[in-house]
């Protein structure tokens, strides 16, 4: 498998990456889609595969809490321009951003805290829109426009891409006992306190919705779920064009849009599979029960967006050379681990990514 993989030529394409959310030099936001071109030997423009650490704009981490910033905040309109004729694809992985607990305290994001960096900004904005005028290829995922980016710098890139965010993002949990789940952000327990008298009654696994508003809601299993995890649903002209499962489980960080224009093609959506009391919740808080998890743009301009934190798996590089190492992975996957995001990766993330690139190449070779 590693001869092969070494016998494969090489196949050069330059890749804008933007990464606003690495806390470490692990880089996980963006590992996952790094991992797919070193997979199937994708070089930049100088000959060299992707380095994970330094192949990206957005944050930096190093030693001893220091960091920096490489980003396009600052370039003016013919930099950009320069910027979007030297590359030929650009993908958004992660805007989220840095914050102080986080960053200093190491926290994670059990606790909200003032941002040292993150969101789109005016730099982002006028990429996206050169890129898109010179029909660039972009992908996007979450968090993309979602909070912090401000909300005019959101409504003009909503506009400029013809989607829409409705101001609510989710997650599922193993587990939302308090006692029994660490990784339970602590803010969404007091903002459901704060909401519900001091009340938070749930024991069970479930989907947690939060609004850009502070707005919490949540759905448990057995109470309100009948389907355990949201699960995502591919067209026929998916399943067959990108060979991913009709029907897979993801268990992750995901927002919900809308598509503002007919022209794009919505290949996968989110279903939640409520009970009559789910519904209610759903109404109440005016949440779609199915909403995309991926749109695609191709006629007028190039545009995929991933309305989820898709690239975001702990993928390993012990077998990053070797050819086919794919099916090896599916060979061994748990599926009936729901909490499992490699499965999700390797199932759908992995053959979708893989296709859209394929694709690309041979339109930018000719």
């Amino acid at each position: 498998m590693w001869i092969f993989w070494i016998l494969t030529p090489s196949k050069s394409i330059n890749i804008l990456i933007i990464d606003k959310t690495v806390l470490t030099k692990d880089c996980r936001e963006h590992k996952g889609f790094n991992w797919i071109l070193t997979q199937n030997k994708y070089v930049n423009s100088s000959g060299n595969f992707y380095n994970t650490t330094s192949d990206y704009f957005g944050f930096f981490p190093s030693e001893n809490k220091k960091y920096k910033v490489n980003d396009f905040s600052t370039f003016s309109d013919k930099q950009i321009d320069s910027i979007c004729n030297l590359y030929q694809m650009l993908y958004y992985t992660d805007t989220y951003g840095i914050y102080k607990n986080s960053w200093y305290l190491d926290t994670l994001q059990n606790e909200h805290s003032e941002k040292i960096y993150g969101g789109l900004d005016e730099g982002d904005y006028l990429l996206l829109k050169q890129m898109k005028a010179k029909k660039k290829l972009i992908l996007a995922e979450f968090n993309f426009i979602a909070a912090p980016t401000r909300e005019d710098i959101r409504t003009k890139t909503e506009n400029l891409l013809n989607i829409k965010w409705s101001g609510w993002t989710g997650k599922y949990f193993s587990s939302l006992d308090t006692l029994d789940n660490p990784e339970l952000p602590k803010w969404v327990i007091k903002l459901y306190k704060a909401q519900h008298e001091g009340k938070w009654d749930f024991t069970h696994s479930g989907i947690v919705f939060v609004n850009n508003d502070g707005t919490i809601a949540i759905l448990e299993n057995k109470t309100h779920l009948q389907t355990e995890v949201p699960t995502v649903s591919t067209t026929e002209y998916g399943c067959v064009k990108f060979d991913v499962p009709e029907v897979i489980g993801y268990p992750y960080w995901f927002d919900i849009i809308s598509s503002t224009d007919s022209k794009n093609k919505i290949v996968s959506t989110y279903k939640l599979g409520t009970n009559p009391k789910g519904d209610s919740i759903l109404n109440h808080y005016h949440i779609p029960k199915e909403f995309p998890a991926v749109v695609e743009r191709k006629d007028d301009y190039r545009f995929y967006y991933f309305c989820g934190d898709f690239c975001d798996a702990p993928v390993s590089n012990r077998f990053l050379r070797f050819k086919g190492i794919r099916l090896f992975e599916l060979f061994i996957l748990n599926k009936n681990d729901l909490n499992n995001r490699l499965n999700f990766y390797w199932r759908f993330y992995y053959p979708m990514v893989t296709k859209i690139l394929s694709d690309y190449y041979e339109e930018v070779k000719k």
